[in-house]
């Protein structure tokens, strides 16, 4: 595997990915097995690999990588290259959650264990997109988009035939309890 120039070093590596697809219950207390999808989430890949005590070179420069962030502060991007990764459609990666490293006394060496968290996935970088050009669409050449028709200037507003009905109705069972209190008095 290999993290833009840098090259994980050590033995026993296996990569597993995982894509979570989020969904909830829509049965309620029923049996009924219908869901309502909440969205795919970034896929991420977890990673094992011993590395041993005489090496612990290597064991420090994966924690550097780990570390690392951008001018900006904020957790490094790496571009991948591992078979996996490739597999699932997998260009850029985050570590991610924990980095977990333990010792394996009867080898003399670390298991290290870490995630990397896919960066911009494809549901992602279509979910910016729609927002984009709602946003453009919203927004016609940066003039200020006017009210809706039902709203007028002053803030009052101006009610459908139908909506005139109901308000009436409205009025007649409930009137506002201003004009109640002072019929009362």
């Amino acid at each position: 595997m290999r993290l833009n120039d840098f090259v994980l070093r050590g033995s026993e590596i296996t990569v597993n990915g995982v894509l979570r697809i989020e969904t909830e219950s829509l049965g309620g207390n029923t049996s009924s097995t219908d869901r309502a999808k909440n969205g795919i989430k970034p896929k991420a890949l977890t990673v094992s690999l011993v590395i041993a005590f005489n090496k612990s070179v290597d064991l420090s420069e994966l924690l550097q990588q780990a570390e690392s962030v951008d001018e900006n502060g904020k957790l490094k991007v790496f571009d991948i290259v591992d078979d996996t990764a490739k597999a699932m459609n997998i260009r850029q990666v985050q570590f991610n959650e924990a980095f977990n490293v333990r010792q394996i006394p009867e080898k003399k060496a670390w298991r290290v264990n870490f995630t990397l968290s896919e960066y911009l996935s494809i549901p992602e970088k279509a979910e910016q997109r729609q927002k984009t050009q709602t946003t453009q669409q919203q927004s016609a050449n940066g003039e200020a988009i006017a009210a809706s028709d039902t709203e007028q200037q002053d803030g009052t507003e101006t009610l459908t035939g139908f909506e005139k009905v109901l308000k009436f109705a409205d009025d007649a069972l409930a009137p506002d309890t201003e004009e109640s209190a002072g019929a009362v008095a």
